[in-house]
């Protein structure tokens, strides 16, 4: 036993009851001033599930005891205040027992081990319980504000991502093992998430300001996957082509920060040679999301935001992915190693950061700086030119003519910021 192990579960079996009951305190007036649950009684509840845990030792029955007299007593409180108000909750009464049991939880020896992770789980359920009391009227004003689509769309991706995903096999198979169908299902899931995360932006900060930040974190995770959720959101809304178009520029920027990120924290001398080239490509990049925007002036407020989460159309792009890495893989099997630029066009049909990744590891020993920065500017081209080949053949031409002006813009900026590189 720890020293003072005992007193500490005490300590914070008191914080956790001092700090519910003073939230409870507070709301007494909106509640009607129900007689149970308010600074005294929430704590004392869980000092009392604290001792009956401690006294266990002397009588297995007591805790037991102790918990069905709590229930009692919340049963008896609750049918007195349902005589006073009809729409009583019960809130107050359910927060009541978890207070009485995390108390217990704190001295409840064997449980959770060591002290200290007891502890803090106890602490930490004790302030997210606050917080789920002190949050009535924010989480109502969420509740009135999302449709039973909205909720509907919610619970299939929850399906998708957290049943049907962890399902899948984790391991490559089919011709040459280029499908591992674990990745092609984070693929349908990610695809999904941006599209639903970007949704939720438009739908709480207006079409413009939610787009940005939909774009942004999903140029974070994947422009790729950014790039064909606002193609898809495209076809299902044409008139969202400026504002697509702008936001798929928006995440091709970070991208290619996010590759300038992960060469400065792998192979640091590779930098100062990247840096031209790269930066060229960020400019062209956010000179592309400047033109797209000025062109979508007046058209945002215009949107009718539907819920994006469509399965189907996620499934398709994902099968689609599977026959480019197919493709891929045969390219490298039938052609061998033909060289590493090659291999980063090869590479940058899927993924710019595991060429990125390779690519800055080799040039911290044994390549030489401007065939690095010349490989991962050719990843960076052909991932470009696919992202805008999806763009154009998801999302229809009146996205595709401005997606192929941001490549374009970023193709000639990388051409010419690898000039000195070359020469």
């Amino acid at each position: 036993m720890e020293s003072y192990e005992t007193q500490l579960g005490l300590a914070v079996a008191l914080a956790v009851g001092l700090l519910v009951g003073l939230e409870r305190e507070q709301t007494k007036p909106a509640r009607g001033g129900g007689q149970l649950g308010g600074v005294r009684t929430y704590p004392i509840f869980a000092l009392v599930g604290a001792l009956a845990t401690l006294l266990e030792p002397a009588s297995m029955w007591l805790p037991l005891v102790s918990l069905l007299g709590v229930f009692a007593l919340v049963v008896v409180s609750y049918h007195a205040d349902i005589k006073r108000d009809a729409d009583h909750g019960m809130t107050t009464e359910i927060s009541l027992v978890g207070v009485y049991l995390l108390g217990a939880l704190a001295c409840a020896r064997g449980t959770i081990e060591p002290i200290k992770s007891r502890l803090i789980l106890v602490a930490a359920v004790g302030v997210a319980m606050t917080f789920l009391l002190s949050s009535k009227e924010w989480f109502h004003g969420i509740a009135q504000r999302v449709s039973r689509e909205d909720f509907y769309a919610t619970v299939k991706f929850l399906i998708v991502a957290v049943i049907a995903l962890p399902l899948l096999p984790n391991a490559d198979l089919g011709p040459m093992h280029a499908i591992n169908p674990r990745n092609l299902g984070l693929m349908v899931v990610t695809i999904s998430a941006l599209s639903f995360i970007g949704y939720v932006a438009m739908k709480m900060y207006g079409a413009k300001r939610g787009l940005l930040l939909g774009a942004a974190l999903g140029g974070l995770v994947s422009s790729t996957a950014t790039t064909l959720s606002f193609a898809n959101r495209t076809k299902e809304t044409p008139s969202l082509a400026p504002l697509a178009a702008g936001g798929i520029a928006i995440a091709w920027s970070v991208m290619l920060v996010r590759v300038g990120v992960l060469v400065a924290l792998i192979a640091p001398d590779l930098v100062p040679t990247l840096a031209v080239p790269l930066g060229a490509m960020v400019a062209a990049a956010l000179a592309g999301t400047a033109f797209t925007f000025r062109g979508a002036k007046g058209q945002h407020a215009e949107l009718t935001l539907t819920n994006p989460f469509e399965l189907t159309a996620a499934v398709k792009v994902s099968l689609m992915f599977g026959v480019v890495l197919l493709a891929t893989k045969a390219a490298n099997s039938y052609l061998g190693a033909g060289g590493l630029y090659i291999a980063s066009a090869l590479g940058g049909t899927t993924d710019v950061d595991a060429v990125t990744l390779s690519t800055a590891k080799l040039a911290k020993s044994e390549l030489a700086m401007d065939v690095a920065t010349i490989a991962i500017a050719i990843a960076i081209a052909t991932n470009t030119i696919i992202k805008t080949g999806l763009a154009i053949w998801v999302g229809g031409w009146g996205l595709g003519k401005r997606v192929v002006i941001i490549g374009a813009l970023i193709l000639v900026a990388g051409a010419v910021g690898l000039v000195p590189v070359v020469a």
